[in-house]
């Protein structure tokens, strides 16, 4: 057992660092471009969108590159790893932008790098554990150390008062040590399964991956449900700021607790998919979240302690939707190799990585091209229907789609029954 869990803590280690930077891509970026740089907030979005775009098609790519082993995981892993690097200081540890399309180009080289480190992370996670709950365990193992690394990297401003290009720049320094420990960790201990080439053609795989109902239908459901993550989160600071009043510290306040009740629901929502299955666990958790973002429409300018305490409630939620999913996708490659006699884990794993980009490039061109028709500057005061927008966007649209996705969620019957007998037939 105290194996079990060390071997988990070091297979885990990597997504602390890879985690700090998060916050500051998907949510300061934009602000950071737009206020420190002084680009345009429609250019931002073309930019993200494009970017956004030519990462979506890596993902499928780097899932058939990592399935017919043509390299060693670990190889992918450390090479993922340096690119993300270079990509992090060229975007966050500079004085100017040298050219116009400069944020195009290293956004887009950061988020290639992430794509060839997270397939073959999420792969070599699924190998290790072959056990129906062990496998939620592990997730949670997982998302605790990404939502420490976010923690963290929020923390640091409460704690040192730094301007936000301060803390961009030691945020990439932290993510650089922590990156080079975490992932040397892995490379040494964590094994992998050696397997030869394998002869993976795409054309049959993708008539499988449809004829694969089950899969069809959670991935539906897993797209529904980042489109309503991602419009929140790249709204965030512009709700804080020009809805509710605050400024960086309050932005800096509310994500710190968020993610701290994120962490304190792990374990809840853990123990909870081991008494009502996962599919039942993931659609109470839509719904409760849906039901307590309710409350965002109605604030108004001041209202930061209910703000805080309605960021509290749907953190807690986040728990189980950071931990459930990849479970259930680790479960349906099992269910996929039984049916179709394929191992793509890769490809299927890809699929996650896949549909949370593609949300955040529609929900981008989406946010900032409307923003930019209102004539929205940042700075500024800004007019009443740019106010509504973004707080219809920002709450509204998201409550809506979780509801449906919920809803959708609770239709779809995967029996742990049947996902423990494939196991057992799969592995013994």
């Amino acid at each position: 057992m105290q194996n079990k869990l060390l071997r988990n803590i070091l297979y885990s280690s990597p997504a602390f660092a890879f985690a700090i930077p998060t916050f500051p891509v998907m949510i300061m970026l934009p602000a950071f471009f737009s206020e420190v740089h002084n680009y345009d907030l429609a250019k931002i979005g073309i930019f993200i969108f494009f970017a956004k775009l030519t990462d979506i098609f890596s993902d499928p790519i780097m899932g058939w590159i990592n399935d017919k082993r043509i390299v060693s995981r670990k190889i992918l892993i450390v090479f993922g790893s340096i690119i993300s690097g270079i990509a992090l200081s060229k975007l966050f540890l500079l004085e100017s932008v040298p050219y116009e399309s400069y944020l195009f180009i290293w956004i887009t080289v950061l988020y290639l790098g992430w794509t060839i480190f997270q397939i073959p992370y999420l792969s070599l996670g699924y190998d290790l554990e072959r056990n129906y709950f062990s496998r939620t365990k592990l997730s949670a193992n997982r998302e605790f150390f990404i939502l420490l690394g976010l923690f963290f990297s929020l923390g640091m401003p409460m704690v040192f008062k730094f301007s936000n290009e301060e803390l961009l720049r030691y945020l990439v320094y932290v993510a650089f040590l922590t990156g080079l420990i975490g992932v040397t960790l892995l490379t040494i201990f964590i094994p992998e399964k050696k397997l030869k080439n394998k002869e993976i053609g795409l054309i049959s795989i993708l008539k499988n991956m449809k004829n694969n109902s089950p899969l069809i239908k959670v991935m539906t459901v897993w797209l529904i449900n980042s489109i309503a993550n991602v419009l929140p989160m790249i709204l965030f600071a512009f709700f804080i700021t020009y809805v509710l009043g605050g400024d960086d510290f309050s932005r800096q306040k509310v994500l710190f607790f968020y993610f701290l009740f994120a962490l304190l629901g792990i374990p809840f929502w853990t123990l909870l998919s081991k008494k009502i299955q996962k599919t039942k666990t993931w659609s109470l958790s839509l719904f409760t979240s849906a039901f307590f973002f309710i409350f965002a429409l109605f604030l108004d300018e001041g209202d930061m302690v209910a703000f805080i305490l309605i960021s509290c409630l749907t953190g807690f939620c986040l728990g189980a939707d950071l931990i459930i999913p990849p479970s259930i996708q680790a479960d349906l490659t099992d269910l996929h190799k039984e049916k179709f006699k394929e191992d793509i884990s890769g490809v299927l794993f890809s699929m996650i990585t896949f549909i949370n980009k593609f949300s955040f490039a529609i929900a981008s061109i989406f946010v900032f091209g409307i923003l930019g028709l209102m004539d929205f500057e940042p700075n500024q005061n800004i007019n009443n229907e740019s106010k509504k927008f973004i707080i219809i966007s920002y709450a509204l649209i998201p409550i809506l789609m979780k509801i449906f996705a919920g809803y959708f969620l609770v239709k779809i019957k995967l029996d742990d029954i049947k996902f423990k007998k494939i196991q057992k037939k799969i592995y013994g």
